[in-house]
């Protein structure tokens, strides 16, 4: 594996502490707030149907009543209101976290738009270790294409979209990168890594203008 270097906004190396304090910055609000509640209640409690639907809500920003329903773009409703209707229990080691991820990130979907359109979807690797996350209690990494960005400039290789990068290399790495930074805060890390992404997308499209 390749060494870990961290960057502040100037392209700087710094130290992993100091990179996990600039980019580690939890949003108060709602989000949040759902985000603690639901990781409560996978450490306490089963999850109902009620809590899954609001781990699709938190994942597609599905607030408001207008989104949360069938053929809304970017919002997988009705693979999430199967989870809902299923309630899949937590794998019990790694091989059946691959199968679990396998089976609902490969799941499709069709919308219907109101021009009378079918768009063909699937629920996609994000979706699937967000819903694993949220019943694993925050054993497994939330991934999604901005921390895939971030690890790319950490690591300076390749961050695959698939199954396999995520279990074999993202999830050990996650502990590692925790390590590095000296935290044990998963939630702060997630969140770095999520804003490091997201800076980093938005440097490389001011630069192709």
């Amino acid at each position: 594996m390749n060494r870990l270097t961290f960057h502040s906004s100037d392209g700087s190396e710094i130290s992993p502490k100091k990179w996990l304090k600039i980019w580690g910055i939890l949003t108060p609000g709602r989000d949040e707030q759902v985000y603690r509640d639901l990781i409560d209640i996978a450490k306490h409690k089963s999850f109902s149907s009620r809590d899954v639907e609001r781990i699709g809500r938190w994942k597609d920003n599905a607030w408001a009543a207008g989104k949360w329903k069938p053929d809304v773009a970017m919002v997988a409703y009705k693979i999430w209101r199967r989870a809902a209707s299923e309630l899949p229990e937590c794998p019990t080691d790694d091989k059946d976290a691959a199968d679990f991820l396998n089976r609902w990130s490969q799941m499709n979907y069709t919308d219907v738009r109101k021009t009378g359109a079918v768009v063909k979807k699937r629920f996609g690797l994000a979706r699937g270790t967000a819903l694993l996350h949220f019943i694993s209690g925050g054993r497994y990494p939330l991934l999604d294409a901005r921390v895939r960005t971030a690890v790319r400039r950490l690591l300076s290789s390749r961050a695959p979209n698939t199954v396999e990068w995520y279990l074999n290399v993202f999830y050990p790495l996650f502990r590692k990168i925790a390590a590095t930074c000296g935290t044990k805060d998963a939630r702060t890390l997630d969140q770095a890594l999520v804003r490091y992404g997201q800076f980093l997308d938005a440097a490389a499209k001011t630069h192709l203008r």
